[in-house]
């Protein structure tokens, strides 16, 4: 199994042991807004954390850890163009896999514009990208997320539209990836998730997003039993937990 979407430099290593034991083989860490973010050095040293400590925390628990660096819409500095300029010596780190998280939250004209820029160097650089959409205006920001996709003309298989739920699942008329969150306190619950892979044929990528919040370590293997349980495709439980992943990271 791959974790696509997690928040690791604020969870545990004991988290990450547990995750190994439950059979999580890869663990995707993306860059957040742990603190506020009000300068671009705080984001830089957030990315050098990730790639530096975390990898290696992961080591030390026996699961592989890869890593995706990006401004977060949740909190970036004004001068945010600096870490445009900066992302691509970052992303050419062995162990960086992706940009993100990126995407809109607020939705306002500044944020937009940061999302341009990052969807334009993954297409330059032929790069996955991860484009968060956030819990609340969740089909308003998805709308405006597809406009984007089509001004920049990226190819479907380098995104990830991440945190869908089953009212904005039908609005993705495209072959981007479809990132579904298990944390039952804010987003889907297992069952949730599982159903949508068992209506739709669409690829889909399961995670936990686990991080400061309330989450669940074992949101993938729960998810799997209910997959079983509930008839789905072998097929698609692969691709949910392993295989969509896998491509789409470059894995």
């Amino acid at each position: 199994m791959i974790d696509a979407h997690t928040h690791l430099d604020v969870r545990s290593f004991e988290d990450l042991e547990k995750m190994a034991l439950s059979g999580i083989e890869t663990i995707i860490t993306c860059a957040h807004d742990p603190y506020k973010m009000s300068v671009p050095e705080v984001y830089l040293d957030h990315w050098d954390r990730l790639i530096n400590l975390e990898v290696k925390r992961g080591k030390m628990a026996n699961v592989e850890v890869k890593v995706a660096v990006g401004v977060h819409p949740m909190g970036y500095p004004k001068n945010w163009d600096v870490l445009i300029k900066k992302l691509p010596e970052f992303l050419e780190n062995e162990n960086v896999v992706a940009i993100g998280e990126t995407g809109l939250h607020y939705l306002n004209e500044d944020e937009k514009n940061l999302l341009k820029e990052q969807l334009y160097l993954a297409k330059d650089l032929n790069m996955p990208i991860i484009v968060h959409t956030p819990e609340k205006n969740k089909k308003e920001a998805l709308i405006e997320i597809l406009k984007i996709l089509d001004e920049v003309k990226i190819k479907d298989e380098l995104v990830m539209i991440d945190h869908i739920n089953k009212e904005t699942v039908d609005l993705i008329d495209r072959d981007v990836y479809i990132g579904l969150t298990v944390q039952p306190s804010m987003k889907l619950t297992h069952e949730e998730a599982g159903e949508i892979i068992k209506n739709y044929d669409k690829k889909f990528i399961l995670s936990s997003d686990l991080g400061s919040l309330k989450a669940d370590i074992y949101a993938l293997p729960r998810t799997k039993l209910y997959m079983k349980k509930i008839g789905v495709d072998e097929d698609k439980i692969i691709a949910s937990i392993y295989k969509n992943a896998k491509m789409f990271y470059k894995l």
